[in-house]
């Protein structure tokens, strides 16, 4: 089974319009009832955030051992809201369905950034990664190496690829040694 892996598809990322070939395949993968996994990288604001959360976490921690009183209903609140992750929410130029992954990750390379992508894939009988997207962070080409490296055929959408892959032309020759299907 192949799974169709989005990488970095924001609106911003492409020309005034999503090429066609890419809004075709996706129109075919959701109509054979595929797997597309959309996978955007986290923006520095959403890491200071978490990192923001952390600090007040632990300065109601901190005043707690202090003696300052400490609103009981306002820390459980808190620590609730640290445990409950909304799903994340990204703008895919091919939009994103309420059945498809929408997965964000902190670093470049999908599988790294993102616990379980490679064993989930594998769960659900995926054993092609069909790949497109941006390659502004170096997302597309360090997780189709990781894909190939984890045992996963490639394929790598040529006319699906956005922002950042103007040199395209020249990383189908590394990727197609490694032995990714790289079309023409």
């Amino acid at each position: 089974m192949d799974a169709l892996l989005l990488i970095d598809a924001a609106a911003e990322r492409f020309p005034a319009s999503p090429p066609q070939p890419l809004l075709d395949l996706v129109a075919r993968v959701r109509g054979a009832g595929g797997v597309i996994v959309h996978v955007a990288q986290s923006s520095q604001d959403s890491g200071e955030a978490a990192q923001n959360s952390t600090q007040a976490t632990q300065n109601t921690a901190q005043s707690a051992q202090n003696g300052v009183a400490v609103d009981d209903t306002a820390a459980e609140a808190a620590a609730e809201s640290d445990d409950a992750v909304a799903p994340p929410r990204i703008d895919s130029v091919v939009g994103t369905r309420e059945d498809e992954l929408v997965l964000v990750s902190a670093v470049p390379d999908a599988f790294e950034g993102v616990e379980d992508l490679a064993e989930g894939l594998d769960d659900l009988g995926v054993d092609r990664i069909i790949l497109a997207g941006s390659n502004v962070r170096g997302g597309l080409q360090q997780s189709g190496y990781a894909a190939l490296a984890i045992g996963f055929e490639l394929v790598v959408v040529r006319d699906g690829l956005g922002e950042g892959a103007a040199d395209r032309e020249g990383a189908a020759d590394p990727a197609a040694a490694s032995g990714a299907d790289w079309p023409a």
